[in-house]
């Protein structure tokens, strides 16, 4: 018996592959219902320049501010234009870094 496999670690590896083929399986099943749609690259560009089209009228809105922000509206309305702005750059980001984008129903 010396130099052989358990045959407990036999059995593992076994019920890893069945777990794997179940799950590959569950996968193929949602593809086929449709459950999950491909972004197509048409709409994923389409997407992708209205992003950066926001992008662009919030950082001009943004340059028209004032520079002193001395009261309270004027502050939260510069801290608002700057949170958006920095949510349309990760949106951006995570589109430009995923070419395949997959969507659930």
């Amino acid at each position: 018996d010396y130099g052989q496999v358990p045959i407990y670690l036999k059995k593992r590896k076994e019920e890893i592959q069945k777990a794997q083929e179940d799950y590959d399986a569950y996968i193929r099943d949602h593809f086929q219902r449709g459950a999950m749609q491909c972004l197509s690259n048409e709409e994923r560009n389409a997407i992708l320049s209205g992003l950066k089209q926001n992008w662009e009228m919030l950082h001009h809105e943004y340059q028209g501010l004032s520079v002193v922000t001395d009261t309270a509206p004027k502050k939260n309305r510069k801290e608002r234009m700057e949170a958006e702005m920095k949510q349309l750059e990760r949106d951006i980001e995570m589109m430009e870094k995923h070419p395949v984008i997959y969507l659930s129903n």
